[in-house]
């Protein structure tokens, strides 16, 4: 299957989840209230019976829908056909009900229409999970934790740092990290097209320009060129990126990470790595668990395979 094939799929199967996910919620809750209201109708409302009728034709036409949707996403046959069935069986009873002639067929009828209607309920649930099981399951991303993801990045001994600022003693973040990656033993670049020397050391304009290339990169420049960093990273096979963000700025991307992931690239948006070890310290553990409360820093951090295996 090629990349377009596959990228195609996978839409469709969104697609197809997100109408299920919502005709599930539409049939229970029409369903549940139907049934309700029932026994009032019942014991003597019967101004409520249209509104009873109502919910029960809503409930069918959202069971008919997963029928549709299931059969779409390549449910079982019987699965769907149970389903349709199981709603004209629902409409047959609710109208046989009206008609039915003395107190003993009216009774049976009106159990009938319970299990039934408890039929229409349980089998959209059940379709439901089938459809969302088929077409999200063999997609899902997978979410490993922050500090998993952090181990991973840190295990890689060639580290890029882009924006290092040129004034050492500005605090910009990238100055930061570079100088403890430094200390802490890694081989680490700093990445600025605008100067030639930075933190005493070599500047590179870009990630080609690193004789032996990287195997992670922390972005620290602004949010807007994070894509153009996470591009070359794809280009030059680096799996592994970090887009710093701390108490102030941030580096992180929405369009650079969602591009990232899609692309095979492990993207850490949010965060910073000194606040794992090796290169932590207390300050910077202090501001993760902060960070981590108000969302700043993620609890997990999904990774998502290139369809089809292109780049």
């Amino acid at each position: 299957m090629s990349a377009q094939a596959a990228t195609w799929t996978i839409r469709r199967g969104r697609k197809h989840a997100k109408i299920a996910s919502v005709a599930r919620v539409v049939l229970v809750v029409s369903g549940v209230l139907a049934a309700l209201l029932g026994p009032l109708v019942i014991a003597g409302k019967p101004q409520l019976l249209p509104v009873h009728e109502l919910l029960g034709d809503v409930a069918v036409l959202s069971l008919w829908t997963l029928a549709t949707v299931g059969g779409l996403a390549g449910v079982s046959t019987g699965k769907v056909a149970l389903a349709a069935v199981l709603g004209v069986v629902e409409l047959v009873l609710a109208g046989t009900q009206k008609g039915a002639f003395g107190p003993t067929a009216h009774a049976i009828t009106q159990v009938l229409h319970v299990a039934s209607s408890i039929g229409v309920v349980a089998g959209g649930w059940l379709l439901a999970r089938s459809v969302l099981r088929r077409e999200v399951a063999p997609h899902a991303v997978s979410k490993p934790t922050l500090a998993e993801a952090a181990a991973e990045f840190l295990g890689k001994r060639r580290i890029a740092v882009t924006g290092v600022s040129r004034k050492p003693d500005s605090g910009h973040g990238a100055n930061v990290v570079y100088r403890r990656l430094r200390e802490r033993g890694y081989e680490v670049f700093a990445v600025n097209p605008n100067a030639e020397v930075v933190e005493g050391e070599r500047a590179y304009g870009d990630l080609r320009s690193i004789a032996g290339g990287v195997e992670a990169v922390v972005i620290a420049t602004r949010p807007e060129r994070a894509i153009g960093t996470v591009r070359e990273c794809a280009e030059l096979g680096v799996r592994h990126v970090w887009m710093h963000r701390g108490v102030g700025g941030t580096s992180v991307s929405r369009e650079a990470t969602e591009w990232g992931r899609a692309h095979g690239i492990r993207v850490i948006d949010g965060g910073c790595p000194l606040m794992f070890e090796p290169a932590a310290d207390a300050g910077h553990k202090a501001m993760r668990g902060l960070l981590t409360l108000t969302g700043k820093v993620p609890r997990h951090v999904p990774e998502r395979s290139t369809p089809g295996g292109a780049i």
